[in-house]
């Protein structure tokens, strides 16, 4: 009988599921309309109902309120301000009437009576205090949405006062804003007379971007407004969302990706927060260098099977026929030998894609990275330290079983500890290997779940 074959494996399960669980994702959202004494707006309600429906699904604690006086809307700016903590994910979404002069922009609350900027900076809501609110809790990342670059309000009322649309403004580290329309423009709330839609032109194309899974906001937001740019133009009319971008990393309404499921070994599903998840074209680029020079056709389909969409299928099929062909060339005309069993073990390389859950955060999904060492052990870590150590048996691949130690890492400069107050924890996994995907379950003394990881086999003599 073959001596097991015992492999170390680096898996990174609870350490990614506890970083997330220290760190929230929270909205607050407005909506105004019915100004009372300046023009009335049609769609801001309706859009910021359509929005908090929106960052609900993707997991946001979401506080929504419309049609704001200025007494409720500072309330709420500060109850909302008390609720973000140090690593968190904000989103502050506003669609009502603003205002600028001075190179300060002002949200506009229903119930202001203005006769003068003193008295707009006085009783309107500074922008700028919203955007330093979130820095002073320090969250790890914030996107201020601003749908409110119309007309000027004060100037249909029959008064001087600020400009149309509003300044330019410089987020700060960790910050995106995005306005609804650029300097001096007016954000469409419809396409003509015959257009029923309850949301104006640029919520419309957020909430179909942000259904999008595994797009980074950045990239995102841009997409947003080269498709507000086209519909305006099928109107004749200019409107240019105006972005604005000092974030830190990658933040993702809904992670995952088109092909994720296959890349990463699970249905596209939600991410822990903080947690960098691999682009699809990072691990297609990536597979793709560790089986280029294989010469077994295996290699090749099981690329075409992981990546469907991939940049080098093209490749694979004509590769993996090309290999076919010789070895269908080069077989013996004798009888074949009745095939004997072989050890199946992992081929050194990476970074491979992961994925776990935990029946601690529900419908959350961790996705981290492994790399395979020529010496037979895996190291993986993520962005903050976090890093993982095991040793698996794989003598049999339908019943793959193992332990693992994982180390906790550091966020905002503080060390993340287990409940007990320790950082290091032993797992216990079991799984097995279908094709170039090991699945399974886990657990350790806090809580339990199920893991798969993509990686590449090969037979052993």
């Amino acid at each position: 009988m073959a001596t097991p074959i015992r492999i170390a494996l680096v898996v990174f399960l609870f350490a990614c599921l506890a970083s997330a669980a220290q760190a929230k994702r929270l909205a607050l959202v407005i909506g105004n309309d019915s100004y009372q004494n300046v023009q009335q707006l049609k769609n801001a309600r309706s859009d910021a109902k359509a929005i908090a429906a929106e960052l609900k699904a993707v997991g946001f604690d979401v506080t929504l309120k419309t049609d704001l006086t200025q007494k409720l809307m500072k309330s709420a700016l500060r109850d909302f301000k008390a609720q973000v903590q140090g690593g968190d994910e904000v989103v502050f979404y506003f669609s009502g009437h603003g205002v600028q002069f001075g190179g300060s922009n002002y949200l506009i609350p229903i119930d202001i009576t203005a006769d003068s900027e003193a008295q707009v900076a006085d009783d309107a809501i500074a922008l700028q205090r919203i955007l330093d609110d979130l820095t002073d809790q320090k969250a790890r990342f914030s996107l201020a949405i601003i749908d409110a670059c119309r007309s000027n309000p004060f100037k249909e009322a029959g008064r001087a006062i600020g400009g149309r649309g509003l300044a330019v403004v410089t987020p700060a580290t960790g910050q995106m804003i995005m306005y609804s329309a650029g300097a001096g423009q007016a954000a469409l709330d419809n396409l003509g007379p015959k257009d029923t839609n309850p949301n104006g032109i640029f919520t419309r194309v957020l909430i179909q971007e942000m259904r999008k899974p595994g797009v980074p906001a950045g990239v995102l937001l841009k997409d947003v407004q080269s498709e507000v740019v086209d519909l305006a133009h099928t109107v004749n009319h200019e409107q240019v969302p105006a972005l604005y971008d000092q974030s830190l990393g990658k933040f993702f309404f809904r992670p995952g990706a088109p092909g994720a499921a296959a890349a990463g070994g699970a249905t596209a599903a939600a991410a822990p927060a903080g947690i960098h998840v691999p682009t699809p074209a990072e691990l297609d680029e990536s597979y793709w260098q560790d089986v280029k020079s294989s010469t077994d056709p295996s290699d090749f389909a099981a690329y075409t099977k992981n990546f469907p969409k991939g940049m080098h299928v093209a490749e694979a099929e004509m590769m993996s026929r090309k290999l076919e062909r010789t070895a269908a060339a080069a077989k013996p005309a004798a009888a074949v030998p009745a095939p004997r069993a072989l050890k199946v073990v992992l081929v050194p390389g990476g970074p491979y894609p992961a994925w776990a859950t935990s029946a601690f955060l529900p419908g959350v999904i961790g996705r981290p990275t492994l790399t395979i060492n020529k010496d037979g052990t895996i190291d993986a870590a993520d962005a903050f330290g976090n890093r993982s150590h095991a040793v698996i048996d794989m003598s049999d691949p339908n019943n793959i079983t193992g332990r693992q130690a994982t180390h906790l890492g550091f966020m905002n400069n503080m060390q993340m500890r287990y409940p007990d107050g320790t950082t290091d924890t032993e797992v216990t996994i079991q799984g097995k290997l279908v094709g170039n995907e090991i699945t399974g379950t886990w657990h350790d003394k806090f809580q339990h779940g199920e893991f798969g990881w993509t990686v590449r086999t090969a037979n052993a003599p």
